[in-house]
Parts: structure tokens; C-alpha cells; sequence
């Protein structure tokens, strides 16, 4: 009898590459990739290739993936750094800096992937490209391709995919060569109850305590703008927006309201997307921020935002305020794990970004969703920053209560992408291998009193560093 009631901490140890030899089997898997975050194929008989990475590219990585592209039929294949582009200087980030993504809203909003820094990089791509006008396949970038493809203008259907593989662990992981159909079949039982729901609840063993209900209309409405593969939005407001819509390419006039929902509760974790953060509570009603409790400096910087931003009305927003709940996605990569090479230095401008891939992890978000001309321009106008911050939650159960029933129906449990035990997906995964290793988590990491041996708020939540650093340095699973 296990003493936790939550899966005990693991992780899946990858060998950093010492030749060429090492990285080809997994770059010949990739370039015959077509779908996915790390595909990079079709490639065309003739094709030339450029890929703009990052200042710490492996060297293995780079030479192996270049082969496997010539081999499939690719002319040349070019590597050239991000700073070539532009004035982009190279930053190493540290996942010690978890406040950073509350200070960027304001201060550097390309760190948190913004609009800004993506239009940057898209610029330099599209006079690079225009200067070199013989490349007909383009990769860069580590998210937003959508909006990279936009900015590039007449050169957008170059673009072929993000370049996730500077970093040697992310290039071998698993995740990036799961079967596309077992994959996509998991988020399609994902999707599926959400038009049915009638009211939605989320918890978590670290606070986290939401609900809110929502119509019919909202439902179907949500659902149709739900699924982006790999990153489902599982919250109508962020759903139904029309930057959502372009992203999921869906037609949606800004005419049309998004859903707002009547979300109450508490949002509570210890990371976002930059890092670590001591724990932090922060209250919601009627979907709106109304309170912050602990966060260290994440948390002073949100009230001092709460503060300065409290008068503002974003168009078509119900109400004033900086801080809307616009955000709960649950990411499906069954294989992602957290990256332990470059945790601590990394030139990923998320460098905790990795582990909210995982699936069934959530990152749950508060801030606004554009929507329509009008909201920008009233950010312009006003001097406001827009987009988003967030808190992971590592062991969430997501359930909705379906329509006319008192059944709550759970999506995910304690982490657990439940539509894994759907007897229609492990007959599938059949097909590609041994189903109890295809539907499991090769990484689980540790919260201790929830998952393995301690106090959560005595040994972890004050200061999650370092008690990371510490099982690190026990050579333990984080």
C-alpha cells in the first residue's frame, strides 16, 4: 500500500550525446515527422534549409539533424544564431527568477514569448530571408509560430516549424516521436465531453480550488475553439476570443463576445513558466483577481499591477480590472519531462516552460485575451500591457458535471489524462508498442506530503529551489 495518494516522484535519464552517431536515429525519426512541436519533415528533393537557433546549439544535434535532411532529399541545411537576425542579444535565464514573469508584463514583454520580441525575430527572418531568397524551408523560434509566420509576410510560407533542439536532452526526448495517431486520438477524448458540461471545477493538493457553470451556448461554443494539438484551452474565455480562434484556425468576428464565466476561488502553486516562485495563493470572484496572498517578489509585483491597473476596462470586459482568470490549458505530451541540463542556465527565454508540456500538467493563467482591433488599441492608447501570467499545478484534477446529470465527469485525476484508461485508446496504442508503456508518465516530479516523504509547507513551499537543488544534489528525481 503506497503512503502517498498521488504517483511517486520519477524521471527518465537520457545520455548526453558524445557523437553523431548518437543523435541520427532520433534526427532520421524527425525529418520523417510531418505533425508536431519538433517535426521536421516533409522535406522536398532539393530543398534548402535554414535553422536559426540558439547561442548553446549542440554540436552532435546540429550535424546529425543536417545528415538525416540531406538524406531525405535536402540540398544544404544552414544553422545560423538569433542574434545574426538583429539586435537580439543571447541571455541566459535561470528558473531561480520565477518573479521575472510578473515583471515582464511590464518590462520586457519579449520575455514571456510576447508579441514584441516574436516580431522582432519574425523581422529578422524576413529580411534575412529576403537577402536570401534560395532557402525554401525555415525553422526558429521556440513557440508562436503562428505569429512568426504572420510577421514574415510574403516569406510566411517558408516557415516550417519552431527549432526546440539546441538543448541535447530536448532533442532526444521521447515525447518528440510518440505516434501521432495515439496522440491525437488522446485529445480528441479530451475534447469531446467539454460541449456537454454545465459547470466546471478545478483542484489541486497545493490550494487550488476553482468552479464556475456555464450555458448550453457557452459549452459548444467553447469546445469548437478548444483544441490546439498539444496545448488544449480548457477555459471558455480564453477559448472564445479571437485571438484563440486565428490561433486554432477558426473564423471568429470580434463582434461576438467572448465567454465569461462567473469563476470563484483560489489559484495556488509555486511555478510558472520562468520558474519558481515561494507559494502563492490568489483569489478570484466572478472571474476577476481580487486578492493575492505570499508569492514573494511574483506576488508583490501582481498586487503592485492590481494597484496601478485598477481603473481599467478592457473592451468588452464586464467589469474594471487588470486581472482576469483567462487561462487553463492541459498539455498532452505523455513522454515531456523537466529538463535538468540547462535548469539552472538556459538560453530558453521560459526556462521552466519544458515541464508544463507534460501531460495533464496545467498552466492556469490571469491577465487579458485580445480580442478584436479595439482592444489593442486600447492598450496602445492607454500605455497598457496586455497578455497573460500563470501557475502550474502538477497533480490537478479537472472535472466538469454533465449537462442534466449529476455526474461529474473527470478529465484529469490527480494529474492523470484519465481518456489513457479509455479501452478504445489502449486497444490503439496496441498498434505501436506495449500499451503500459505508451499510456505512462516517464516523469512525475516530487512534492513533499503530497508524493513522497516531508511537509509541504515546512520543506517545499517557502522555498521550492532549494529543496529542488538539495534531491539534485541526493542524485533523487525532480
Amino acid at each position: 500500500m503506497t503512503p502517498y495518494n498521488y504517483p511517486s516522484p520519477r524521471t527518465t535519464e537520457y545520455k548526453k550525446p558524445t557523437s553523431i552517431e548518437d543523435c541520427l536515429p532520433q534526427a532520421r525519426l524527425l525529418a520523417k515527422k510531418t505533425v508536431g512541436r519538433g517535426a521536421l519533415g516533409p522535406i522536398k528533393k532539393g530543398d534548402k534549409i535554414l535553422i536559426v537557433t540558439l547561442a548553446d546549439q549542440d554540436e552532435y544535434v546540429k550535424e546529425a539533424v543536417t545528415q538525416a535532411l540531406i538524406e531525405e532529399g535536402a540540398e544544404k541545411v544552414d544553422f545560423i544564431f538569433e542574434n545574426e537576425l538583429g539586435e537580439i542579444e543571447p541571455r541566459k535565464f535561470n528558473v531561480e527568477e520565477g518573479w521575472k514573469e510578473a515583471d515582464s508584463m511590464e518590462n520586457a514583454p519579449w520575455d514571456l514569448s510576447g508579441a514584441e520580441f516574436y516580431s522582432d525575430i519574425a523581422k529578422g527572418l524576413y529580411n534575412y530571408v529576403a537577402k536570401h531568397a534560395e532557402y525554401t524551408g525555415v525553422f526558429g523560434g521556440i513557440a508562436r509560430r503562428s505569429m512568426v509566420r504572420l510577421y514574415m509576410g510574403e516569406n510566411g510560407h517558408k516557415f516550417r516549424n519552431n527549432w526546440i533542439f539546441n538543448n541535447w536532452e530536448e532533442f532526444l526526448s521521447d515525447a518528440n516521436v510518440y505516434p501521432d495517431e495515439l496522440w491525437t486520438e488522446i485529445e480528441r477524448k479530451i475534447i469531446e465531453p467539454i460541449g456537454n458540461a454545465s459547470s466546471v471545477r478545478i483542484t489541486d493538493p497545493e490550494g487550488t480550488y476553482l468552479e464556475y457553470d456555464v450555458t448550453a451556448e457557452q459549452a459548444k461554443r467553447w469546445q469548437m475553439t478548444a483544441w490546439l494539438a498539444g496545448h488544449l484551452f480548457l477555459d471558455p474565455l480564453q477559448a472564445t476570443t479571437q485571438e484563440i480562434a486565428r490561433t486554432v484556425k477558426i473564423n471568429l468576428s470580434p463582434k461576438v463576445s467572448p465567454v465569461f464565466h462567473n469563476l470563484k476561488g483560489v489559484l495556488a502553486g509555486t511555478s510558472n513558466h520562468m520558474g519558481y516562485i515561494p507559494r502563492i495563493k490568489l483569489y478570484f470572484d466572478k472571474s476577476r483577481l481580487v486578492e493575492v496572498d505570499g508569492g514573494g517578489k511574483y506576488g508583490d509585483l501582481i498586487r503592485e499591477m492590481m494597484d496601478k491597473y485598477k481603473n481599467v476596462q478592457w473592451p468588452g470586459y464586464p467589469d474594471k480590472g487588470f486581472f482576469w482568470f483567462c487561462d487553463a490549458v492541459v498539455c498532452t505530451l505523455v513522454k515531456a519531462f523537466r529538463r535538468k541540463s540547462d535548469l539552472f542556465k538556459s538560453y530558453w527565454r521560459l526556462a521552466n516552460v519544458t515541464e508544463r508540456s507534460r501531460a495533464g500538467i496545467f498552466h492556469l493563467g490571469f491577465g487579458s485575451r485580445q480580442h478584436g482591433e479595439e482592444y489593442l488599441n486600447y492598450a496602445k492608447s492607454n500605455n497598457l500591457p496586455t497578455g497573460h501570467i500563470h501557475v502550474h499545478n502538477y497533480f490537478a484534477t479537472y472535472e466538469i458535471k454533465i449537462r442534466g446529470t449529476d455526474y461529474w465527469y473527470k478529465i484529469v485525476d490527480k494529474g492523470w489524462v484519465t481518456a489513457m484508461d479509455d479501452p478504445e485508446i489502449r486497444a490503439l496504442a496496441v498498434k505501436y508498442g506495449e500499451p503500459e508503456d505508451l499510456l505512462s508518465y516517464d516523469w512525475v516530479p516530487p512534492l513533499p506530503g503530497i508524493n513522497c516523504a516531508g511537509d509541504y509547507l515546512k520543506d517545499y513551499a517557502p522555498d521550492p529551489i532549494a529543496y529542488l537543488k538539495k534531491r539534485m544534489s541526493e542524485n533523487q528525481p525532480i
